[in-house]
């Protein structure tokens, strides 16, 4: 009898540690299932800073100022002039000794956003020494100082880089006038030509920049035209201008971040005879390197120096111009 005790009691608690098991499985089986492994997420990567340059020196940039921002740079830069080309694209003498001290100041304004406007007024200094065809009183050196043409330009940004494909590049529209302000007309002989510092009309023109980051280059175009209003008579002691094409192209290559290299192409395209004098502004058929180096002192401080070798031309003088171009946004 008490064999049987013993066994029944022995059943009882062997089910009971079998129940207290399988209550327990119960309970941590929905726990287990609401607690699933927990989810990475996956950050994309940032996109690349564009690097920050000062911008070619003769090829316009293509981006706008920011809104409501103000620059202002000043370039200094002497022309020697070796010689001329010629009606059939070559070397002649420019039978004499010339040169030209050219300083333009730009002040250019953030009207809003990819919208910028900027004027561009030239300080002119035209020297000429030994010519071979000396003045009416025998004159063989003369100088002659004043202010050049000044432009007032518009741009607006209509495509951003990249926006529309990955491939596309910032595209702006250009739109400028020149005004006649250099000296262009009555031109004195004993001056031996160097007083024809203007072009002699309202210039306008219209185009387009292009810009595009194509790692570790950024890339500038432009492509411009302008046509010429002439208001003086066809006189020999006049300055006329005609229409021309520009077309340009840049360069720039960050070599860390204080100094970029920079090469630039620039040229001129005309397709009619001026008969009369041409001034220093006055444009000609022409092609052009521009190798030259760039230094970002501070973020509002920039600068970049360079020289212009002029390789092709036609009817018109040629030209080396060493420069120095200093840039402060306020």
């Amino acid at each position: 009898m008490k064999l049987m005790k013993v066994k029944g009691l022995k059943s009882i608690l062997t089910w009971f540690m079998v129940a207290a098991f399988m209550v327990g499985l119960a309970q941590a089986a929905p726990a287990s299932a609401a607690e699933p492994p927990p989810i990475q997420e996956v950050t994309p990567p940032e996109a690349p800073e564009t690097p920050t340059t000062t911008g070619p020196l003769i090829c316009d940039t293509c981006v706008p100022l920011e809104a409501h921002k103000v620059s202002m740079s000043a370039t200094f830069a002497y022309s020697f002039y070796p010689g001329v080309f010629d009606r059939d694209w070559k070397y002649a003498s420019a039978h004499g000794n010339f040169g030209t001290f050219y300083m333009p100041v730009r002040l250019t304004i953030g009207v809003m956003k990819n919208w910028e406007t900027y004027i561009i007024a030239p300080f002119v200094v035209n020297t000429a020494n030994s010519v071979d065809f000396p003045g009416p009183n025998g004159e063989r050196a003369a100088t002659y100082t004043g202010i050049g043409d000044i432009s007032w330009f518009n741009k607006y940004q209509f495509i951003e880089e990249g926006k529309m494909a990955p491939w596309m590049p910032a595209v702006s529209g250009v739109f400028g006038v020149g005004f006649p302000t250099g000296h262009a007309s009555h031109l004195n002989p004993q001056f031996l030509g160097v007083d024809a510092i203007g072009t002699g009309s309202f210039a306008f023109t219209t185009g387009v920049n292009l810009y595009k980051w194509v790692k570790p280059l950024l890339i500038y175009s432009n492509i411009w035209i302008t046509n010429p209003v002439n208001i003086y008579p066809e006189r020999p002691n006049n300055v006329r201008s005609r229409s021309y094409v520009t077309v340009n192209l840049a360069a720039e290559y960050p070599i860390n971040k204080k100094f970029v290299a920079l090469m630039e192409v620039y040229s001129n395209w005309t397709w009619t005879t001026i008969t009369t004098p041409q001034g220093y502004q006055t444009p000609q058929t022409v092609l052009g390197v521009m190798p030259g180096i760039e230094f970002l002192a501070t973020e509002k401080l920039t600068m970049a120096a360079g020289a212009s070798f002029d390789l092709l031309g036609k009817n018109g003088v040629r030209k080396y111009t060493p420069m120095l171009s200093l840039f402060y946004t306020f």
